[in-house]
């Protein structure tokens, strides 16, 4: 589906009007006792011409737009609930991430509407976590520093996303003051048949981690993957073959296939 900016934009303020926009989850889980962890909240457009259409067909003109704090505000009455849904049946550890741009994450007004929806629900703040997905360039770093430590004043988590993959990864991880290190599933393309993508992964870890750092692996698509992944020290992972994302969580009855 390939349409001017202008016209994706006018598309995408129709569909947010006649309520198109939809949420799937995907577990992510430990993996040194391979229990349930928490999820990933992901948006879907439910498009009129019959397409499921992901982020990748709007979400860029949707950031540059007065529309991104509508989605914005969206993930976080969507989280809050479900995560006060799960408080509600006795999940209490369970985590709930949402993703956002640099740009959304330093908008002034974003730690207070956490903070609010947060203790309006009765949510644990910690319980709640922000991903931030987009390549910063390091003249950003220092207004972004700020944007990240105002989120995680309420209590909120931070995850930097993609790490590992694009521009000044490494930069990043030793200065952005997140709580958690997404590596992209690209790297784990060649892990099972190239050393080097071994060493590269294992060498990524121990840095994040003497960071204090959580890591999150993504990109398990097979069980060879996940098994090798499970050597590594006190992370946690995400993947296929952990769990594809669905409209449901299935808390009560997710089960792994290992």
């Amino acid at each position: 589906m390939h349409m001017p900016a202008c016209s994706v934009f006018k598309d995408v303020e129709r569909g947010l009007a006649q309520d198109e926009f939809f949420f799937v989850l995907q577990p992510k889980v430990n993996l040194q006792n391979n229990r349930l962890c928490g999820f990933e909240c992901l948006i879907r457009w439910q498009h009129p011409r019959g397409d499921v259409l992901e982020p990748m067909h709007f979400v860029s003109v949707m950031e540059d737009s007065h529309l991104a704090g509508r989605f914005t505000d969206r993930l976080l009455v969507r989280a809050s609930q479900t995560l006060a849904q799960w408080r509600a049946a006795g999940h209490n550890t369970l985590g709930l991430s949402i993703n956002l741009s640099a740009v959304e994450l330093g908008q002034k007004d974003l730690p207070g509407k956490i903070e609010a929806m947060l203790t309006s629900l009765r949510v644990c703040p910690a319980n709640f976590e922000i991903e931030l997905t987009d390549v910063v360039h390091p003249g950003q770093l220092d207004w972004l520093v700020d944007a990240i430590q105002a989120v995680r004043s309420t209590g909120a988590r931070v995850a930097l996303d993609g790490c590992g993959a694009g521009f000044n990864s490494f930069t990043l991880l030793q200065q952005l003051p997140v709580d958690i290190v997404k590596f992209d599933r690209s790297l784990m393309e060649h892990v099972l048949v190239n050393d080097e993508s071994r060493r590269m992964i294992e060498s990524l870890v121990r840095l994040a981690q003497n960071h204090g750092k959580r890591v999150v692996l993504t990109g398990l698509e097979t069980v060879e993957q996940y098994r090798w992944a499970q050597t590594l020290p006190d992370i946690d992972g995400q993947g296929f073959f952990i769990g594809e994302p669905s409209l449901e969580a299935n808390v009560e009855t997710f089960s792994l296939r290992v």
